[in-house]
C-alpha cells in the first residue's frame, strides 16, 4: 500500500492560514519518510480556539518561514500520488485555499478521506474521528500534532489494507463505499460516500438463526471485545455480530492489544501452521507470545458460549 498522509493545523478561520503541516509517506505499508514544517501565516492572527486545540503560538512561528518558501520544500509528495487525510475535506480546502493564496499552480492527485472510510468501515464506533478510531485499534499519538496525526491517519488506512487483504486503492474505495476526489489546475472532486457497503447490519438477530442458540445468556461477551476471521456455517458475519452485541460484547474490525477474543470457523486451531493462518489470526498468535491474554474460539465454543446454563 503506497500513499503520502498529511495533516494541516490553522492559526485561525480560515483555511488559508496555515501554521503546521505533517506528512508521511508510506510505501508498501511502511513509514520511509516523515516531514514537520510549522509555518508562518501570511496574516499573523492567531484565534485562542486553535491556540487551544494545537498549542502553537505567534511566537513559535514567527521566524519561520511561509507557505510559499515551504511549499517547495514539500510539493514533491503531492504530484500524482494518492494523498490520504482524516477529514480531508478540511486539508484540502487548507491546501488549495493557500495555494490560490500565493498564485502557486495546483498539484495534480488523487486523495482519500479516512473519516469517510471509518465511518463505513468501522462503523460499530461511536464515532469516526481520529482518536477514537486509533484508540479501538490500539495506537496511542499525540492528538493535533500535525505529524502525529498524519501518522495515525497512515495508520488506519494501514489497517483497512490489511483488513480486506487488498492494497489496491481503486478496490478498497469501491468495497468501503467511499469515492476518491480529484485535484489539478481546472478541477476538483471532493471526496464523498456513495454507499455503506461494508456497514453492519442493524436488523435484529434472524429467527432462524435464533434457533441455534436456544437459550441466550445475556452477558456471555460482557466487558469481551470479539473479532471474527473466516465465514461461519451456522450464521452470516452480520448476524453473529448483532449476536456479539445483544449478549453484551463488542465486535472490532481487526486484532489489536484490546482484542480479548477471536473466533475463527477453524476447530483446531492450535494446531495450524503460520501459513495456513490468516492475518488475524497471526497477529493474534504474535499478540498471545507477548503475553497478551486472547481467547481462541471455534465455532461451536462460540455457540455454546451463548448458550445460557440451564
Amino acid at each position: 500500500m503506497n500513499f503520502v498522509a498529511i495533516d494541516f493545523e490553522t492559526a485561525n478561520e480560515k483555511r488559508n492560514s496555515p501554521c503546521s503541516i505533517g506528512i508521511i509517506v508510506v510505501i508498501n505499508g511502511e513509514i520511509v519518510e516523515k516531514e514537520h514544517h510549522l509555518i508562518k501565516p501570511k496574516e499573523m492572527r492567531f484565534m485562542p480556539i486553535n491556540i487551544g486545540i494545537h498549542g502553537i503560538r505567534p511566537s513559535m512561528v514567527k521566524d519561520e518561514l511561509e507557505f510559499d518558501k515551504v511549499w517547495e520544500k514539500i510539493k514533491q509528495y503531492f504530484n500524482d500520488n494518492l494523498i490520504i487525510a482524516h477529514n480531508a475535506s478540511f486539508d484540502i480546502s487548507v491546501l488549495r485555499r493557500t495555494l490560490e493564496l500565493y498564485e502557486i499552480e495546483m498539484p495534480k492527485f488523487q486523495y482519500i478521506c479516512t473519516m469517510k472510510l471509518s465511518r463505513n468501515f468501522y462503523s460499530n464506533l461511536d464515532n469516526a474521528r481520529l482518536n477514537t478510531v486509533n484508540n479501538f485499534l490500539g495506537y496511542e499519538f499525540k492528538h493535533h500534532d500535525a505529524l502525529a496525526d498524519a501518522i495515525a491517519c497512515g495508520n488506519i488506512l494501514t489497517n483497512i489494507s490489511k483488513e480486506l487483504n487488498c492494497k489496491d486503492i481503486n478496490e478498497i474505495s469501491k468495497l468501503v463505499g467511499v469515492t476518491l476526489g480529484t485535484v489539478n489546475k481546472i478541477e476538483y472532486t471532493p471526496c464523498s460516500i456513495k454507499g455503506k457497503v461494508l456497514k453492519k447490519s442493524n436488523k435484529q438477530f434472524s429467527k432462524q438463526n435464533e434457533n441455534t442458540v436456544k437459550n441466550l445468556n445475556s452477558t456471555a461477551f460482557e466487558n469481551e471485545i470479539i473479532v471474527f476471521t473466516g465465514g461461519l456455517a451456522s450464521m452470516t458475519r452480520d448476524e453473529a455480530i448483532n449476536l456479539v452485541r445483544k449478549l453484551s460484547g463488542t465486535v472490532g474490525s481487526s486484532v489489536t492489544k484490546k482484542t480479548t477474543c477471536i473466533v475463527t470457523n477453524t476447530k483446531n486451531i492450535e494446531d495450524l501452521h503460520r501459513e495456513e493462518m490468516s492475518n488475524k489470526l497471526k497477529k493474534v498468535m504474535d499478540l498471545k507470545q507477548k503475553g497478551q491474554n486472547i481467547k481462541l474460539l471455534n465455532e461451536e465454543e462460540f455457540l455454546n458460549l451463548c448458550e445460557a446454563p440451564l
